[in-house]
């Protein structure tokens, strides 16, 4: 009973909020301060474009998308922030991730989901939500606001959804795939044409709202995307470090084996695998780093608490957030386990080592240059 009481505390609610937040807080703060992000990967360059649009914007009053097809909430909530360097845009994000965080609580008492306790915790400390919501990128902010627009059409606000839903999409694009799931929501809960014509409209406009500067400068030109190569041992490592690696996959296959649990006429259970299958579906298409998978991680939460039993389901949520702490995998050439630090240490010693440099050099790189053009025109002008 104690077990049963300890994995379903309500972690939302006070005090239990603000132990969660002080732990939250403590184990991202030695990170805010170690520049942008860990430059240890190509696609981390996409941190410089981020910094070069919210510099253009605040300084020059130019808006320029960071990269196609642009996140213009993003890209102009951290023109504000940027005069404060790193650290204030990586706070923003911390913040924000909490934000993400406790809406993944509502949601899990909203939908009466058990370990709910557990699941939050592992949701707040597997690798890529706990590096990614440290760094200046989109991709919690993205997670934050399709957890809201999913929270809202499950409270009934199914307009206030589609303008939670239009915010995510102008973080990242990728997430106007999420309407599938929340019509199939609505579909289910017999809204009416008339609330799921309100939030398809609610949801357009709004976006149109927010993409007006990217439609007024490029027009329909920004619908266009330029994918990055990316090795398969890139992916590979990625994704066994940062989301699930090697023993947890072989657990949750031997246990689905096993105990065969798939709930029926669950609508809670469907929503989650159709999430988790069309942003599977998206990664196997053009796989990449391991944090384009973020959206779809609260939903194969709560499938796992919903198919298997609770110490697979512990056992398994262990080992995850373990995972950025230990790292361990099979050598062929020796055919014995390798025990190395985990990613989250891993990208806390590269940001030590590169990240604030890197940030810095770009940071000052940006400004002589921005300062000899801005100087130029001048020049021309007189």
């Amino acid at each position: 009973m104690a077990l049963k009481l300890n994995l379903d505390i309500d972690f939302t609610r006070f005090p239990y909020i603000i132990y969660l937040f002080l732990i939250f807080s403590a184990s991202r703060l030695p990170f805010l301060d170690m520049g942008f992000s860990a430059f240890t990967s190509p696609t981390d360059s996409d941190v410089f474009a981020v910094v070069n649009s919210a510099y253009l914007l605040r300084y020059y009053h130019i808006y320029a998308v960071s990269r196609f097809p642009g996140s213009p909430f993003f890209e102009i909530y951290n023109s504000l922030l940027i005069g404060g360097g790193w650290l204030a845009t990586n706070t923003a994000t911390m913040i924000f991730s909490f934000f993400a965080v406790i809406l993944f609580g509502k949601i899990l008492n909203l939908l009466g989901i058990k370990n709910k306790a557990l699941l939050l915790i592992t949701f707040a400390f597997i690798p890529v939500i706990w590096i990614n919501s440290t760094v200046t990128m989109d991709y919690m902010w993205g997670l934050g606001f399709l957890l809201l627009a999913f929270y809202l059409a499950f409270a009934g606000k199914y307009s206030y959804s589609g303008v939670a839903l239009s915010f995510a999409i102008a973080c990242r694009l990728t997430s106007v795939v999420m309407i599938v799931p929340l019509l199939y929501w609505m579909l289910h809960k017999k809204a009416g044409n008339n609330r799921i014509y309100s939030f398809l409209g609610t949801t357009f406009l709004s976006s149109i709202v927010l993409f007006s500067p990217i439609l007024y400068k490029y027009g329909l030109g920004f619908l266009k995307y330029y994918p990055r190569e990316i090795t398969f041992t890139e992916v590979y490592y990625g994704f066994t470090t940062q989301v699930l690696s090697i023993p947890v996959m072989i657990i949750i296959f031997v246990s689905f084996l096993v105990t065969r649990n798939i709930p029926k006429k669950d609508p809670a259970f469907n929503l989650s695998l159709l999430v988790v299958l069309i942003y599977a579906l998206l990664f196997i298409y053009h796989p990449s780093k391991p944090a384009y998978l973020i959206p779809a991680i609260p939903w194969g939460m709560v499938l796992l608490s919903k198919i298997f039993p609770r110490i697979i389901v512990i056992i398994v949520c262990i080992l995850v957030v373990l995972n950025g702490i230990i790292y361990f995998d099979l050598q062929n050439s020796e055919e014995k386990i390798k025990f190395d630090s985990g990613s989250v240490l891993k990208n806390y010693d590269e940001r030590k080592m590169n990240g604030i440099n890197q940030s810095q050099e770009y940071l000052d790189s940006l400004d002589a240059f921005l300062k000899e053009e801005g100087s130029s025109q001048n020049n021309k002008s007189g």
